[in-house]
């Protein structure tokens, strides 16, 4: 199918719900449910039920007076093969199945009946999501597969094979900072690949970042084909599911994939020059990282604020995630030493000034424009520690952070070089919700906030890597 016939389906003009119910235990309900609440075009089929949710219900999808380009599919397997036909002759451009029972199953039973109902799809002309999925979302076509799930329109695309992951993103995206342009769940794939999704997403101008789960493909040199294409235009961040011998054979239960050797995997997604993360948070820090943060020149990072115990571990911690911990120049530590009190505190890199944050937290601004200066760095580290301590000494603190961190990340943009801000973990409830507030509130001015050095660190090498790598040549800022 061409970008056109996929458009049709990520913005539909309207929406058969095949399934739809009045009983709120079923699927059929929190589907047709959801789509309700966008305001979607969404007719619900059912083959007893006149009225579903105060809405006329239709015997099938032919008897729709209106025009139809996506359905959405659950109800029992078999009767989906009619429903297909019933498509073709509608003209609808594309479905997805919801219903499990097919290749999942790795029974050879199931593997057949997936390939009847691929085949059915083709002689009727009509284009799968799945099965097994939990199919589109997409804000400007008013599509979405669960009730509540945010429609503010955002530039991140999300392709996922599985529909746990997928509705995870679309709930949570927001704390993280990203509004989604599209999310897919595709299951187990039969028809419409991942990589038709990710070719479309390249050229969808709603998305400017894409991330992926993946747990396996069939044809693994034409997926690693396509992402070295993608990752030519756009940053690409690849979750792969099932790097253990454990892992694949759930991903073999879950959809029916094979997963493969791990380094095999992690070499080639390197070398295609997307990034390859391990789990959520992760996929979440480094689509943050790629969004909010000045594309880096190098790997050399300044880290300014860390206490004496935190400085030697977020030393450890960004060299072995290869970024470089370089020692300062020598006028950018005089300085430093011009504005640090000599008790306790180091100006070498980490720049810790240690308690001294908590009684003159805008210390951290004047000693940040100093060390972003200097030409030794190429990204800045402004670590926030003793949260706890400075909260429980001084009550308007929180204010003060929140202006010192946006003022200063205005400072280091002038030096073209990207800041992430570190929220060390603290130890009570009371500051780690603080903490939240603090956290969504820099994200809304633009900033890159992490929870620890070691997600920071790991996102920051692998942001370097993919700005210097020879098959990157798309600028995302």
């Amino acid at each position: 199918m061409d970008d056109q016939g996929l458009d049709r389906i990520f913005n539909p003009r309207g929406v058969a719900l095949v399934g739809a119910s009045n009983d709120v235990r079923k699927f059929g309900n929190i589907f047709f449910s959801a789509l309700l609440e966008t305001g979607a075009n969404v007719y619900p089929v059912n083959l007893k039920k006149k009225k579903i949710l105060d809405r006329n219900a239709y015997p099938s999808v032919k008897d729709i007076p209106y025009d139809v380009d996506y359905a959405i599919i659950s109800i029992p397997l078999q009767g989906i093969p009619e429903v297909i036909e019933d498509c073709g002759k509608k003209g609808v451009k594309g479905v997805s199945i919801y219903t499990a029972g097919y290749g999942e199953t790795g029974t050879e039973e199931g593997k057949k009946r997936e390939e009847e109902l691929a085949e059915t799809a083709k002689k009727a002309n009509v284009r799968i999501i799945g099965p097994n999925c939990l199919g589109i979302c997409s804000p400007t076509g008013k599509l979405v597969f669960l009730p509540g799930i945010p429609m503010e329109r955002g530039d991140v695309g999300f392709i996922s094979q599985s529909g746990g992951h997928a509705e995870e993103f679309a709930y949570e995206a927001g704390s993280w900072g990203i509004r989604p342009s599209r999310i897919v769940s595709y299951g187990n794939g039969c028809d419409v690949s991942c990589e038709e999704l990710l070719d479309y997403l390249v050229e969808d101008p709603e998305t400017k970042v894409i991330g992926i789960y993946i747990e396996g493909v069939e044809d693994g040199r034409n997926f690693l084909n396509t992402l070295k294409e993608a990752t030519k235009r756009k940053p690409v961040v690849v979750w792969k599911g099932g790097v253990t011998e454990g892992g694949g054979k759930a991903a073999a239960s879950h959809t029916g994939s094979l997963a493969g050797s791990s380094k095999v995997w992690e070499a080639a997604i390197k070398q295609s020059g997307a990034i390859m993360v391990n789990d959520r948070d992760e996929l979440a820090d480094q689509i943050s990282a790629i969004k909010y943060l000045i594309r880096p020149k190098g790997r050399r990072v300044g880290i300014v604020g860390a206490g004496g115990g935190a400085s030697v571990a977020s030393t450890d911690v960004c060299e072995m995630s290869g970024l470089e911990v370089p020692v300062l120049e020598e006028e950018t530590m005089r300085k430093l030493r011009g504005m640090i009190p000599p008790m306790g505190t180091s100006v070498k890199n980490p720049v810790d000034i240690s308690y001294f944050l908590i009684f003159d937290f805008p210390l951290l601004k004047e000693c940040t424009e100093i060390v972003a200066g200097d030409e030794k760095v190429d990204i800045i580290v402004a670590h926030v520690s003793h949260f706890d301590v400075m909260v429980k000494s001084i009550a308007s603190i929180v204010e003060v952070i929140f202006e010192t961190l946006v003022e200063t990340k205005e400072i280091v943009d002038g030096y073209k070089k990207p800041m992430a801000v570190v929220l060390q973990p603290g130890g009570s409830t009371d500051i780690e919700m603080e903490k939240v507030k603090l956290r969504k509130r820099l994200v809304e001015e633009g900033m890159c906030v992490f929870p620890s050095i070691y997600r920071a660190a790991k996102s920051l090498a692998n942001l370097a890597f993919f700005a210097n790598h020879e098959n990157s040549r798309y600028n995302w800022r």
